[in-house]
């Protein structure tokens, strides 16, 4: 049945038609609404110009009859009906006539004319000089009047001022009955201020014209060069003025026109209204009448469609309510669940037949009103089937007594092996709802995945969560037994081998019967897991209370499993051997955290896959300092480079007449705690870590700083130094870039830079040696093999490489004389230098003997403690200098 038909249709019709009345009272209230604020707009506006045209005649014909006053008075301040035009002094007269027009401040100024229009006397500060421009005609209209009046000239547009302006005058009879003229220069804007009165009315046009409708003045101003006339006349446009449809007089625009005459000369005063800025304001009000209205109206449709809902909803409530019963009923019997309903009494309401499935023997039992105490009894005979009456009634009310207490939730385990999850919850009324669910295969899910979570699903042993489990329960046990017991941690060699060649899959194999044999290794109470890949884990419980007997066993169980391991396993088609490396540690006798446990072992194990595999290593303490220790010292070299705690130390290098002729820059390590740490100590830590590398950036680029500061001085602009260059940073791929940047940077001679490369290092990649040697030669950077003679490969490659000097190993030096073996190779060393043009130097030279027999053996250059030990900058330019000195001194000898 669809929403809408579920309502009759008499009633929806009475709705709608409800909300169509109110839909059409809003509408006609608008209407009359807006229709009223029309009128109200229209007829403010009406007001507004009729005021306005009354006070701006009353304002112009004052300002007006006050010029025409001051004209009219011209005659008796001059005394001209009395006098001849011949006999006015013209500087009196404009003396008299400037005092006189200072009182009106619309008058540019007053001038008098005489018959031809000449000026006879000026309040203008020209005075008779001053050349008055009359518009066409107007001097003869004013001489034409009968009888002397005001009249006032079209616009026209000063020559002196630029500005727009009218003249106001009247002829005055002098004492021979001539006439003279009095005239005066008002500005346009002088009387528009007037005309406004500074009223501020939209829209507002205001005008000064004649009867016939010539234009004098106008606002908004109007800048024609010739007074033009508007029309129609304003006596015809009077008659349409009444219902805002006559021509505005300026923009033609329909709307209201009010207009008065003026005292003087027929002429009017006029302001329109234009219809459209009569009601500007009022659209504003009709658009917020027309939205409320609008509002209103979506409400009452709203107010309908809900009504409609609301009714609709009340008859699908009845349709809802005859269905539930039905409905409920096919829930019930439909539920996975049993289903038992109970009153305030505990007496049975109803149930469902899962509920009978669910407790068969029931079926016969089960009626409305029956006690739930008798559906407990009868089943108590079920759930103890061998118990005594008394047990039984103890079972029964343990039961009724959770039902009191509405516990919630709980479980019962049924003879047939299935459990049952019965949920409580009491009705509004006091009763009570218990639902009875099967869960014995979500039971048995949870095992499963508790399973997955705790064993290694390829070899089903423990796996790390578990083992880690049973670790924290057996150190807890052997704290309180005082027993001792062992961690084996085992790892397949060259197991990824196998993998990559053969597959996973025949790794997976091997992976199986490793975790078989190791079991069968083991005592039933010990544990065997696999913690991931190839690792395994076999810990060993209770063994002694002594810890040398605990340590024995253990060690006489890792023998066992590495026999057991070394049997070649059968992998499908292949044979293959596998052998172990296991670490060993002791565990008990105290608390100790398991992941120490667990690093010990794999320490050990370590170390014997560091002396060759297939082995037992029992855990060491200095191992584990050793690695602390190791640990420590990269964490204190990474902040040494940061911290700026390496300094550099100079050895000399001597020729053998005394000359200083280069040096050795060594790093050392100024350790805010060990002070002063030597080389030894750090440089392999720092080779396996990669801290070699900005080191040795460090050192170059310190060394090359130290060469440009000597190169503007005598005494030691001429000493080489040489840099040892590690394996790792010659191999980086911008090694080359890196040292051009360093010399350019720091300004640097690069003839007096020396990167010394040791034997091995040249030999690893000799095309790539020889490549970075090759581009570096050509920007002047000189090399030295250091070390030389104790490398195991073939010399030919010296001819290939690009080198300046050989330095012989000290380890030879220091057996001269002693084994005849390293005389021979220090002469082959020297002699094959000569053959190939290349310098040798020998180090480590500590006694006069060494140095002699080196000499006598043709080698000039020497390093050592015999000439010199490494020392800071001051130390060597110390020695620089009293080198220099000593040459000084020899020359002046």
């Amino acid at each position: 049945m669809s929403e809408s038909s579920t309502t009759p249709l008499r009633i929806r019709a009475f709705v709608w038609a409800g909300v169509a009345v109110f839909v059409a009272a809003v509408v006609a209230v608008a209407a009359a609404l807006v229709w009223n604020a029309r009128m109200v707009a229209l007829a403010d506006s009406e007001a507004q110009a009729t005021r306005f045209v009354a006070g701006a005649e009353a304002a112009l014909n004052r300002s007006l009859l006050a010029v025409d006053v001051l004209l009219a008075s011209t005659d008796e301040m001059l005394g001209l009906a009395s006098a001849m035009a011949d006999w006015i002094d013209p500087e009196s007269a404009s003396q008299r006539l400037r005092s006189s027009a200072r009182q009106n401040l619309m008058v540019r100024y007053v001038a008098l004319l005489d018959s031809t229009g000449r000026t006879m006397a000026s309040s203008d500060a020209s005075g008779k000089a001053l050349q008055v421009q009359l518009p066409a005609g107007f001097m003869e209209l004013v001489m034409e009047q009968p009888v002397s009046t005001l009249l006032i000239s079209a616009p026209v547009v000063s020559f002196a001022s630029s500005e727009r302006v009218i003249y106001v005058a009247r002829y005055l009879r002098m004492a021979d009955s001539s006439m003279v003229v009095a005239v005066a220069e008002l500005p346009v804007a002088a009387l528009s201020s007037v005309l406004v009165q500074g009223v501020n009315i939209s829209g507002l046009q205001v005008t000064l014209e004649r009867a016939q409708g010539q234009l004098l003045l106008s606002v908004p101003t109007r800048d024609e060069a010739l007074a033009p006339t508007l029309s129609p006349p304003l006596a015809t446009v009077a008659q349409a003025s009444d219902d805002w449809s006559a021509p505005v007089r300026l923009s033609g625009e329909p709307g209201l026109v009010v207009f008065r005459p003026i005292l003087y000369q027929d002429l009017r005063i006029s302001a329109s209204i234009p219809r459209g800025a009569a009601l500007s304001g009022w659209r504003t009000q009709r658009n917020a009448i027309a939205f409320t209205a609008l509002l209103f109206v979506v409400m009452i449709l709203a107010a309908g469609w809900l009504a409609l809902r609301y009714l609709d909803r009340l008859s699908q409530a009845r349709v809802a309510i005859a269905q539930s019963k039905a409905t409920l009923d096919q829930a019930l019997a439909s539920m996975v669940s049993g289903f038992l309903v109970l009153d305030r009494e505990h007496r049975v309401v109803q149930w469902n037949s899962q509920f009978e499935q669910i407790y068969p023997w029931l079926k016969d039992v089960m009626a409305p009103g029956l006690l739930f105490q008798r559906v407990l009894e009868q089943t108590s005979h079920h759930h103890l089937p061998d118990a005594t009456d008394d047990e039984r009634m103890r079972w029964v009310e343990q039961r009724l007594t959770q039902l009191r207490q509405r516990e919630g939730q709980h479980e019962q385990a049924l003879p047939s092996g299935r459990t049952i999850q019965i949920t409580e919850r009491p009705t509004p009324e006091g009763g009570m709802v218990i639902t009875y669910h099967d869960v014995t295969a979500l039971r048995q899910a949870s095992a499963e995945i508790e399973s997955l979570a705790f064993y290694d699903p390829l070899t089903n042993l423990p796996n790390r969560r578990l083992l880690m489990d049973r670790m924290q329960q057996a150190i807890a046990a052997s704290v309180r037994s005082g027993q001792h017991g062992a961690l084996l941690f085992l790892d397949l060699d060259h197991f990824k081998t196998l993998n990559d060649t053969q597959g996973h899959e025949v790794g997976d194999m091997l992976l199986r019967q490793v975790a078989h044999r190791l079991k069968t290794c083991v005592r039933r109470e010990d544990t065997v897991a696999r913690l991931g890949g190839d690792e395994f884990v076999v810990m060993l419980h209770e063994l002694s209370a002594n810890s040398e007997e605990a340590a024995a066993y253990a060690r006489r169980v890792g023998e066992k499993i590495l026999r057991k391991l070394n049997v070649p396993y059968t992998l499908g088609n292949i044979t293959h051997h596998s052998t172990p490396s296991i670490g060993a540690t002791l565990m008990g006798g105290a608390l100790q955290p398991t992941v120490d446990l667990l690093k010990q072992a794999d320490i050990a194990m370590y170390q014997v896959k560091s002396q060759g595999r297939n082995a037992l290593c029992f855990f060491d303490p200095q191992m584990q300092i050793a690695i602390s220790a190791r640990a420590q010292l990269e964490g204190d070299l990474q902040q040494a480079l940061t911290g700026r705690q390496f300094e550099l130390h100079y050895q000399p290098q001597f020729h053998l007449d005394g000359r200083i002729v280069g040096a050795e820059a060594l790093i050392r390590w100024r350790h805010p705690e060990r002070g002063l740490v030597a080389p030894g100590a750090f440089i392999g830590v720092a080779e396996e870590s990669e801290l070699i590398i900005p080191m040795g950036h460090w050192v170059l680029r310190t060394a090359c700083e130290q060469l440009a500061r000597w190169a503007d001085d005598a005494r030691y602009r001429h000493v080489q130094l040489s840099v040892n260059v590690s394996a790792r940073q010659f191999r980086q791929r911008d090694f080359v870039a890196r040292v051009v940047e360093v010399l350019r940077e720091t300004g640097a001679r690069p003839h007096l830079l020396k990167l010394e490369l040791t034997e091995s290092l040249v030999l690893d990649n000799v095309d790539d040696t020889i490549a970075k040697m090759g581009l570096l030669k050509t920007k002047g950077v000189r090399f030295s093999v250091d070390d030389f003679g104790t490398g195991y490969s073939s010399l030919a490659y010296l001819t290939r490489l690009p080198l300046d000097q050989l330095k012989i190993d000290q380890s030879f030096v220091h057996n001269l004389g002693v084994r005849h073996t390293d005389d021979v190779i220090v002469q082959t060393i020297i002699g094959m230098a000569r053959n190939l043009e290349l310098d040798v130097i020998a180090e480590g030279v500590e006694t006069e003997a060494q140095k002699a027999v080196l000499a006598e053996y043709g080698c000039y250059l020497f390093q050592g403690y015999l000439l010199g030990r490494p020392t800071p900058l001051a130390g060597l330019e110390a020695l620089l200098e009293a080198a220099a000195a000593s040459a000084a001194a020899a020359v002046q000898g």
